[in-house]
């Protein structure tokens, strides 16, 4: 109707947005999201964007205008800061329902250097499409040395570069230590020495450098 909506508040730009587009699904809808004032509310939907496998969120102010080209004092994106890391599959399950014909969920392990063993960290389970999870059990399947029930074990060959928001110390891993909601960054088809996946020393490292932490000894 020839009507501007740039100076007019986030809150009724996206009412507006909302009232004159349909979605489609898979293939345009709207981001979901969540207006609060609860920190804690906020810090779960965070969480949970994480454990989706999604970078972060994006913090908007619903009173700014459209400013094109400027964030200042519109939006904040909110993403985890750790360096990624380098890890090697070492194990994987296959999934339930749908994804039944997929290995879903990646054994991820870090190189301990002074023996050359691979120590699981963590498990990948979220944050691929189907076409990812096609491709991993197409790469994986050949790999597999072992297998209990849905459980594989497979050869130490594909490395990934992982984003995670925290380590923190787990005996429920062989190393030690867990990477808290991991996630694929992107297939590292150009490491072809595991030499190069990231050790068990630079893990405790990150470990250490992490806010409240500094202090920690090993033991």
């Amino acid at each position: 109707n020839d009507e501007s909506y740039l100076d007019k508040p986030f809150r009724v730009r996206r009412k507006k947005l909302e009232e004159v587009v349909e979605p489609i699904p898979k293939k345009f809808e709207f981001a979901e999201r969540l207006v609060t004032d609860d920190p804690e509310r906020a810090n779960e939907f965070y969480e949970q964007a994480l454990s989706e496998g999604k970078e972060g969120l994006i913090v908007k102010n619903l009173d700014a205008v459209y400013q094109p080209g400027s964030r200042v004092g519109y939006m904040v994106k909110l993403k985890p800061v750790m360096e990624p890391l380098d890890l090697v599959i070492i194990g994987a399950e296959w999934g339930e329902g749908k994804r039944a014909k997929w290995l879903d969920s990646y054994l991820l392990a870090a190189r301990d250097p002074d023996t050359g063993d691979f120590l699981s960290v963590g498990k990948m389970a979220t944050g691929l499409t189907e076409e990812q999870f096609e491709e991993m059990t197409n790469m994986l399947e050949p790999l597999i040395t072992s297998q209990a029930g849905k459980t594989i074990e497979v050869k130490p060959k594909i490395v990934m570069e992982v984003g995670y928001e925290e380590i923190q110390k787990s005996p429920k891993y062989e190393s030690g230590y867990a990477l808290r909601f991991p996630r694929l960054r992107r297939f590292r088809t150009e490491v072809k020495d595991l030499d190069d996946v990231d050790t068990l020393n630079r893990i405790k490292t990150l470990y250490k450098q992490q806010p409240g932490r500094k202090n920690e000894s090993d033991a």
